[in-house]
């Protein structure tokens, strides 16, 4: 196979400087000179008097190209010496030359040679013959006069923008030699500084094209530290080739890194994984050679190729010679394929063996058959480098010459299909036959009526010069395994017109459960459903076409098996609840607090009187009543301090389908009233019992605010007792009673106060007749709470005085003498918690006694 330099160069340093293995260089030293490691290497030490060489036992053949890179250090000190210098000889022994201004390469012990030296110390006279400034010249067989006729080529500076390169600072050096054009060519810092043309091999080696390269350099008085660390060298060996791989394997061991590369591109595109990179992957499907384009950092364009040979993975096929034949005769089979590789086979179902292909890819095996025989592939490989092989599945099979009754079944969803593959003519029967009532049709095969998923044994008979039957199994398509379809429900809107849009997507996902196999479509007819016309289909967001209750259908389909199922299902347009404006719910403060509770009960009652059966609940905002959240669920005895808010209401049917209102709520104080005073009143007949005005109080109560309506009652067996007429109550308990007014305003709010009806017993009688008949027999003041009396006769003569009195005085004096028939006068008070306390009452009474 044929390699290029520049193949070399990508693949070498790739290998060198991706994995920094320098293991091929086998250098020798001289002098002061040592590796730091690497690949990097100091041929003299910054101390005075040094001398030093490395020698690379690495042969270079000049009737090639061949490219070295390095950095090399100069030293930091501008006014150091001496130099160094790269240096090409015919062996690899390790020598020096003189050191100072010699740079350890002037009468090198061996010659020829040929050197490119980098002088840093101007050395003037006869001998030398040096600049000013540090330089390049191209030099032979250890002479460093420039005047001399070994002076291959006038010294040149050595940095093309300085004229000193002893500036602590490594430079960029590239040797290179071009064997067809014979150019020697060393760039500085990626500008060129020599190109030499000449017959090196003959002018300067003698005709010897194998040379060997080492570094030489020195110091004197003056000093610098003067080293190399190799970047590239184009003539090691690389590990890498030419791929050949099999069809689907990558190569990913092929690394182009190039130091100093700004650039990469690698064409073609087909199978590269990144073409920009030096180490994609590689994974052609055919023979291809890539080519790599290296954008060095000096901007020099660079490439080459390799190939990767793509080896077909091998192939065998498996025939019978002929079939059927006689029992005992040889089976035959033929094997043909890719040459020279290794089949693997089973017969008749036994272990693997192998048969070898020849080189016209072809082999034979012949088995004595009694019975049928059958080949069945497993695998075929290459025998050699890649090795490449691939599974097969061929087979062959010989049958016994009794007649050919092979046959294939092809199922289907309610049956299947029979292809003869012997002899034809033959008949078909179930073998058994099942109980399910499918029918087979004895002609040709065909399975009608059966059962999805259901398996059937079919027997195939021929008769030919031998009888021959077969017996070959069928699994139907299973049927379409799918979740009953779940009718859909949505709510109508506000206008309750029965018509609403559908997701239908939600029907065919819960229909499909997760199936992807599947495929749903829905239809207005089941006849649309069966002919299954893409412009029959409901679209997905579909909208029902018969107000609230709609039945469609449902083909769903196997995209595997093409085997349906039909359903139909219900869509509903359920309505919402229709909500009228609620009236505002008030409450009062009843204890004026400025907390209020609202029973919203009461607003739940209103709702469901026009809407009874629905769930009703009371929220914040409308954002969480239209949530239903249960945590922000507002409880149905609600407080607030808000004169007057508003919260939410959501009505929310059995179908779930709800609707929002707001309900207004009205926090309202208690009418203020004032205290009442006592109604008295006199009672003519002393029986305790009169009839009151209780409304001559109102104005006094609510101070005559026309908003406060009042009602009375009274206790009857601490039951409150409505007081119809309050304008003429009869007191119903004797001498006092307490009526309670409940005064209400306009929003409701309602309070009470008590206050006393008070009968007096005005009437005092106007005689006695103290006879013991029981009547009228004593003064019966009983009942006025007299303190105290005094009787006195028409004389002004008091007669009869008593305190506390009640009903004692039956017409005697003081000292119990019985007073005549005559009028006599009283004086009398009260005593005090009486509706006449303080008061004096005075009047006359008669003493009649009868004369027997």
């Amino acid at each position: 196979m044929k390699k290029s330099l520049l193949k070399t160069l990508v693949i070498t340093i790739g290998l060198m400087f991706s994995t920094h293995t320098w293991a091929q260089l086998v250098p020798s030293y001289v002098g002061n000179a040592y590796s730091t490691g690497d690949g990097c290497y100091v041929i003299t030490p910054n101390l005075q008097q040094q001398a030093g060489a490395a020698w690379y036992d690495n042969p270079i053949d000049l009737n090639q190209d061949f490219d070295i890179v390095f950095n090399g250090f100069f030293g930091s000190s501008d006014s150091g010496a001496d130099g160094m210098a790269f240096v090409l000889k015919t062996t690899a022994n390790p020598v020096i030359g003189l050191p100072g201004e010699g740079l350890g390469y002037q009468q090198l012990p061996e010659t020829p040679s040929l050197a490119v030296e980098f002088d840093t110390y101007q050395n003037s006279g006869g001998a030398i013959n040096d600049p000013y400034y540090d330089h390049i010249a191209l030099q032979k067989n250890g002479n460093t006069n420039h005047l001399s006729p070994n002076s291959l080529t006038s010294y040149v500076q050595a940095s093309a923008t300085s004229v000193n390169i002893e500036n602590n600072t490594e430079h960029e050096v590239k040797i290179k030699w071009r064997a067809q054009e014979q150019r020697f060519i060393v760039i500085f810092d990626c500008n060129e500084r020599i190109n030499y043309t000449g017959d090196i091999i003959n002018t300067v080696f003698g005709g010897e094209s194998t040379v060997y390269f080492g570094f030489t350099a020195s110091t004197g008085d003056a000093t610098n530290q003067q080293s190399v660390c190799f970047q590239y060298l184009s003539f090691l060996e690389s590990p890498l080739d030419d791929k050949t791989v099999c069809l689907g394997e990558a190569v990913t061991d092929i690394d182009g890194t190039f130091p100093g590369a700004t650039n990469y591109q690698w064409s073609p595109a087909t199978g590269v994984s990144n073409t920009n990179i030096a180490d994609p992957t590689f994974t052609p499907d055919a023979t291809t050679t890539y080519t790599l384009t290296i954008t060095d950092n000096c901007g020099v364009v660079t490439e080459e190729s390799f190939t990767i040979t793509v080896i077909p993975n091998p192939d065998v096929t498996v025939t019978a010679a002929a079939s059927p034949v006689c029992s005992g005769e040889d089976a035959v089979f033929n094997f043909s394929g890719t040459p020279d590789s290794e089949v693997t086979y089973t017969l008749n179902g036994g272990d693997e063996q192998t048969i070898l292909l020849d080189d016209t890819g072809a082999a034979s095996l012949a088995v004595t058959a009694s019975s049928q025989q059958i080949v069945q592939l497993v695998n075929v490989a290459l025998t050699e480098a890649p090795f490449c092989e691939a599974d097969v599945t061929g087979s062959a099979t010989v049958t016994i010459a009794a007649g050919s009754a092979s046959f294939a079944m092809t199922p289907d969803c309610e049956g299947a299909t029979a292809t003869v593959t012997g002899d034809a003519g033959g008949t078909f029967a179930f073998n058994p036959v099942p109980a399910d009532g499918s029918v087979i049709d004895s002609t040709t095969g065909t399975i009608s009526g059966g059962t999805p998923g259901a398996t059937y044994f079919v027997e195939y008979t021929v008769n030919g010069s031998c009888l021959a039957s077969t017996i070959e199994s069928v699994t139907l398509f299973p049927p379409v395994s799918y979740n009953t379809p779940s009718d859909l429900m949505v709510c109508d809107s506000d206008e309750n017109d029965g018509f609403a849009e559908f997701n239908l997507n939600t029907a065919a996902d819960q229909i499909e459960g997760g199936n992807t196999d599947l495929v749903v479509t829905f239809y207005e007819s089941e006849t649309e459903a069966e002919n299954n016309t893409a412009t029959d289909q409901l679209p997905v967001a579909f909208t029902n076409t018969v107000p609230f209750n709609q039945m469609i259908w449902v083909r769903i389909e196997n995209s595997n098996t093409g085997c349906y199922a039909i359903e139909s299902m219900q869509v509903t347009v359920e309505p919402v609840p229709v909500v009228n404006a609620l009236n505002d719910l008030i409450s009062c403060d009843t204890d004026n607090d400025g907390s209020v509770d609202f029973d919203l009960t009461l607003a739940q009652d209103e709702v469901l009187a026009t809407n009874p059966n629905t769930i009703v609940t009371f929220y914040a905002t409308q954002a969480e009543a239209e949530t239903g959240n249960l945590a922000t669920q507002l409880p149905l005895l609600y407080t607030t301090t808000a004169q007057e808010s508003q919260i939410w209401v959501r009505v929310e049917n059995a179908t779930a389908c709800y609707t929002t209102v707001a309900l207004q709520l009205i926090a309202e104080p208690l009418p203020v009233l004032a205290q009442a005073d006592s109604i008295e009143d006199c009672d003519d007949d002393n029986d305790g019992f009169i009839t009151f005005d209780l409304t001559t109080i109102e104005s006094q109560v609510t101070g005559n605010n026309p908003d406060i309506t009042l009602t009375y009652a009274y206790e009857d067996n601490g039951e409150l007792i409505t007081i119809s007429s309050p304008e003429a109550f009869q007191n119903t308990t004797a001498d006092s009673q307490t009526i309670w007014i409940s005064a209400e305003n306009s929003l409701g709010c309602s309070t009470s106060v008590s206050f006393d009806i008070i009968v007096n017993k005005c009437f005092i009688q106007r005689g006695i007749s103290p006879n013991s008949d029981g009547m009228n027999d004593s003064f019966d003041l009983t009942g006025f709470n007299v303190k105290e009396i005094s009787v006195f006769n028409r004389y002004g003569v008091k007669v009869y005085t008593a305190s506390n009195y009640t009903n004692e005085w039956h017409g005697q004096s003081d000292n119990g003498n019985e007073l005549p028939t005559g009028t006599y006068f009283y004086s009398m008070s009260y005593t005090n918690g009486t509706q006449m306390s303080g008061e004096q009452k005075t009047g006359w009474i008669y003493i009649n006694r009868e004369i027997n």
